[in-house]
């Protein structure tokens, strides 16, 4: 049985890869754009509504991020059943993604319910439990985008990604400054509910349109997504993948979300500037995020099909892309950043506040750590490769011990230990994030490196 090619450039080559994940780069930068918009209307809004953002919505992605990664693993055997030449077989993973997403109500409407609890005795606990709430009635939403769109992206069709994320992002644009700042007398003021609700809703759109995709005709008669039915032997099987990388997600989020509680117990610099720094992280996480989806993609039908050689080639491209990409960003964090950051954040506040960004004082420690930022996200991106690849072998149980164990000891415990308990400035917390990410990136090339993932089998049926 013939192999179906992803793209009309050579198997293994940048341009194949670059071909795939540009679309899902575009998709990503369009999803993490609506988290940006938000926080940039929040500034706006109030100081105290983009750091609640910050602190509730590290949590919520945690859980939201951790679940979709769950059945964005569709993904994986779609991509090995594609490359295997096995296109009956491929909406069959794809349903058992979409009822693990259904199933996911029950673990989201208690959150919601709980939210008060959660943020209790926090100094913003009323705004970030709003935040939260909303983004836990909305989760399983999230989570049905993913299980539909690992159909496409597993085959490598990724370009109606790159539409329906554009409108998505302008439905949250236009809902963000409608909801957050209100229009009486017709729509209330709703601070960072109003935000919530405004995203989600735009990752609502997202699956609607996905899930209308999937149930077409042509694909429903050559792809079997028609295939509805729950199939326990595949539901385990995308389970044990996708339960170690939705676990290890949720685990590392969570992890960040301390980080953030951490700058919060120490001064508003510090999470102000944390805030900042990750706004910016999550504007730029698109390029890795795509890269890693292309490379699990394209690596996992390499996989499907037996053909080792292919992978290493893709995993050369993908450092290449890597770089060209890092050196294209490194005006924004090398140049004085300080005009960009005033209008992007802090534009409506008086210059002779304190908080300011302004400040001679936060200045001078916000570009120390966009420094330690940009090479947080260099490191950060070839932990991604890495990742990639290992998820397309299906090596997750690894990614979740390895992943988990890096952000609790390399990460939170030196700054727990260093930071907070020596009361440090905040540069010294963001010199140990990029350290953390040089670990993790080199503990994910040693596990590539030895080639156990070779040896898994995923797609038999056993």
């Amino acid at each position: 049985m013939s192999t179906p090619t992803l793209t009309r450039f050579p198997e293994g080559s940048i341009r194949e890869l670059f071909s795939i994940s540009f679309p899902l780069m575009i998709s990503a930068f369009a999803s993490l754009l609506m988290i940006f918009t938000d926080r940039l209307f929040l500034a706006r809004f109030s100081l105290d509504a983009l750091n609640a953002s910050v602190n509730a919505g590290t949590l919520a992605w945690a859980l939201m991020g951790g679940v979709g990664m769950i059945t964005a693993m569709g993904e994986v055997f779609v991509a090995q059943y594609n490359g295997a030449g096995l296109q009956k077989r491929l909406g069959v993973p794809v349903w058992q993604m979409i009822w693990f997403a259904l199933f996911s109500f029950a673990l989201f409407l208690p959150l919601a319910i709980g939210a008060p609890y959660v943020f209790a005795g926090d100094p913003n606990a009323d705004l970030e439990a709003t935040y939260f709430r909303w983004l836990m009635i909305f989760g399983p939403s999230y989570a049905m985008m993913t299980a539909f769109g690992s159909f496409l992206i597993g085959r490598g069709r990724t370009k109606i990604l790159i539409l329906l994320s554009l409108i998505a992002n302008v439905i949250n644009t236009g809902l963000d400054w409608l909801f957050i700042f209100g229009l009486p007398p017709y729509i209330p003021e709703m601070g960072v509910k109003g935000a919530a609700i405004a995203t989600c809703l735009g990752y609502v759109f997202q699956t609607v349109m996905l899930a209308l995709i999937f149930f077409q005709k042509k694909y429903r008669e050559t792809y079997g997504t028609n295939r509805w039915q729950l199939n326990m032997l595949e539901f385990r099987k995308c389970l044990r993948v996708g339960l170690p990388q939705g676990i290890f997600y949720g685990l590392e989020i969570f992890g960040w979300a301390v980080f953030y509680w951490m700058m919060t117990s120490l001064s508003k610099t510090h999470i102000t500037i944390s805030s900042i720094c990750q706004s910016l992280i999550i504007l730029l996480t698109f390029f890795s995020d795509g890269l890693s989806k292309g490379i699990a993609a394209a690596a996992g039908n390499f996989i499907g099909s037996k053909r080792f050689s292919l992978v290493t080639q893709t995993l050369r491209s993908s450092l290449v892309l890597q770089l060209a990409f890092m050196l294209f960003i490194a005006l924004l964090f090398f140049t004085s950043p300080e005009g960009l950051i005033q209008v992007l954040f802090f534009e409506h506040l008086d210059p002779s506040q304190p908080e300011n960004i302004l400040n001679p004082t936060m200045m001078g420690s916000l570009r120390i750590c966009m420094v330690f930022t940009f090479i947080y996200i260099l490191f950060e991106g070839i932990r991604w490769i890495f990742s990639g690849f290992l998820t397309a072998a299906g090596d997750t149980l690894f990614l979740l011990i390895a992943g988990s164990l890096t952000v609790w000891i390399a990460l939170l415990l030196p700054v727990y230990l260093f930071v907070v308990k020596q009361a440090l400035s905040v540069e010294y917390a963001w010199m140990l994030a990029f350290l953390y990410s040089l670990i993790a990136s080199a503990v994910y090339g040693l596990r590539l490196r030895q080639g156990a993932w070779k040896k898994i089998d995923l797609i038999s049926k056993k």
